[in-house]
């Protein structure tokens, strides 16, 4: 399904925290090019360098870290987010349905949601700091899946609709 973005607006909740964290609603208008047809998606995104209080009621997460097993961490301790991303430098491991692809919930353990699904690596084009690319990444993904695009082209959807990213070969959890 393909897909335009409209707009994306983030409106901040909180101040900066400790954790040099912060927390927005996003809203999002995608358009369908074909029928016209636009998909409204609102979610709160959290920023967080560890679950905390914010982090447990976030659709979206995004934190510091390297590779699958992280991004499966953190998707693990936070059951309730669509999308967690987790990022060093210029490469990003984005993880749609953190939990529900298996049925996870809360209790589930790191092992189980390790072994819940994909997870898509992306890489930022050109120089500059990629935190806000993967700020509205993260947040496009989640806009995509609420959409109706089947998880296994969200990758490919999302690089679409960030022309700041490239999208390498998905891999899995603990890749």
């Amino acid at each position: 399904m393909p897909l335009a973005v409209a707009s994306l607006t983030a409106t901040a909740l909180t101040a900066d925290r400790a954790d040099g964290g912060a927390v927005h609603r996003v809203r999002t208008v995608l358009v369908d090019p074909v029928t016209g047809a636009l998909i409204v998606d609102e979610h709160v995104r959290v920023q967080c360098s560890a679950p905390t209080g914010w982090a447990l009621l976030g659709d979206v997460l995004i934190a510091p870290g390297a590779g699958a097993r992280w991004a499966a961490r953190l998707a693990g301790s936070c059951p309730g987010a669509l999308v967690v991303a987790v990022h060093h430098g210029a490469r990003c491991w984005l993880r749609a349905a953190a939990g529900r692809e298996s049925g996870l919930g809360p209790g589930s353990g790191e092992a189980a949601a390790a072994a819940a699904g994909p997870v898509v690596v992306f890489e930022a084009i050109g120089t500059g700091c990629a935190r806000g690319t993967w700020d509205r990444l993260a947040s496009l993904a989640h806009s995509c899946l609420v959409a109706g695009v089947p998880g296994t082209e969200l990758g490919a959807a999302v690089a679409a609709l960030e022309p700041a990213v490239g999208s390498l070969p998905p891999g899995r959890a603990g890749a």
